[in-house]
């Protein structure tokens, strides 16, 4: 069955749309029909990131207002990869908690697996938490985003509580460097893990290579760290045993 899977975070710059994209473009890799949706709204990043926004025409707003069908408004990004990607026009921007919004995704979730971004410091509510699978926390591994990470693990339990169809939640470490956990206070990974209170997706590093690319307009590139980290991550996702193991992690208990 497809799956519907929302990139969240507590604060912003905590590279969920980086990572978003960098795990729908490994999921389409391996096979998976995928629809990526960008709800951050008049920001169109997703569509840069992926070299894509001179290709878009329709957008998140025109499917869920029933302007254009909805295949018309997603962009084509090569493979099994398409974007819906988010308005350009702030005025025109429907709220990611709509029920329009929420319609476009399960309507999407008929025929993809369906990785939503979703803008920083959104509290989901109880429709939210029902039209989504999973959630994918993504979160610097430092003691501040950690401890917000954790708030918002617990209003999306307390949303799922209040629906009949129970949710994942998972915790993604981003923008990871083995210093971070120095500098940010935390001993491991392990402690990560408790302080989140979510279990452990995978762990994407910052990879200089894989931003020159995606702010300068350029596709993901294929051959870069970050890729092969998020490969692991959609494996995972979708239900494979990807071992963590230090050989592959960081060199860092985990």
């Amino acid at each position: 069955m497809a799956k519907k899977i929302a990139f969240i975070s507590a604060l912003g710059g905590q590279g969920t749309s980086l990572s978003a994209v960098y795990t729908a473009v490994a999921a389409a890799n391996a096979g998976h029909s995928m629809a990526l949706v960008d709800t951050c709204g008049f920001s169109g990043t997703l569509a840069y990131m992926l070299g894509a926004d001179e290709d878009t025409v329709m957008n998140l707003d025109d499917a869920a207002s029933g302007e254009c069908p909805l295949e018309e408004a997603l962009t084509d990004c090569g493979g099994l990869l398409k974007l819906l990607p988010a308005v350009s026009f702030p005025d025109q921007t429907f709220s990611p908690l709509s029920v329009e919004v929420r319609r476009v995704i399960e309507s999407l979730g008929r025929e993809y697996d369906v990785m939503a971004d979703i803008p920083a410091g959104i509290v989901p509510d109880c429709g939210m938490a029902g039209c989504f699978d999973m959630f994918v926390i993504c979160s610097r591994a430092d003691s501040l985003s950690l401890k917000y990470a954790s708030r918002l693990c617990r209003l999306i339990r307390r949303s799922s509580s209040q629906t009949t169809k129970s949710c994942e939640i998972r915790l993604l470490l981003t923008r990871f460097t083995p210093g971070i956990l120095k500098i940010g206070g935390v001993p491991d990974i392990d402690r990560c893990i408790d302080i989140a209170g979510a279990r452990l997706i995978g762990v994407i590093p910052y990879d200089n290579r894989a931003l020159e690319a995606v702010l300068s307009g350029q596709p993901p590139d294929e051959e870069c760290e970050m890729m092969r980290y998020a490969r692991d991550t959609a494996e995972r996702i979708f239900g494979k045993l990807v071992p963590l193991d230090a050989g592959r992690s960081f060199r860092l208990p985990i």
